[in-house]
């Protein structure tokens, strides 16, 4: 490695160090990838349910987030919808004003979704580069 034209030496073990911190970083990279494209797919249920509101006969409600258990029910007032709008309130809304605000809150998550893979890939570069300057050094020191 140069720096303005001069060698840096960094330490084996300074290399390892970071190699893991890496790795570990990346490992809570992917839970934030997980967390964000459950969501999304929260957000699309709950305009898959919007769309299919209206409709005046039984249907088969999910009472969990993962659909383990569901229930029939009828919706007998489709004119208003409670909507979670955030740190822990909720809003009365047409199902039209949720489908705007689930589509604001998709655009959203997205944004952040993007911007959690860049950095994924960023981190693995710079941990696959590490990992290959360790296993040359490995491969260079005397058995």
């Amino acid at each position: 490695m140069s720096d303005q034209g001069r060698d840096v030496q960094v330490s084996l073990e300074d290399l390892l160090a970071q190699a893991e911190y890496l790795k570990r970083y990346i490992d809570v990279l992917q839970k934030s990838i997980a967390d964000l494209t459950d969501s999304l797919n929260s957000i699309e249920s709950a305009k898959q349910f919007l769309e299919m509101i209206n409709e005046k006969q039984e249907q088969l409600v999910s009472v969990d987030r993962k659909g383990f258990v569901l229930v029939k029910s009828e919706i007998k007032d489709t004119s208003k919808v409670t909507m979670n709008i955030g740190l822990g309130y909720y809003a009365e809304v047409t199902p039209e004003q949720a489908k705007k605000m689930l589509d604001s809150r998709k655009d959203e998550l997205n944004k952040a979704l993007q911007g959690v893979l860049s950095e994924r890939e960023k981190d693995a570069t710079a941990y696959y580069q590490i990992a290959e300057i360790l296993e040359r050094a490995q491969a260079e020191q005397p058995r």
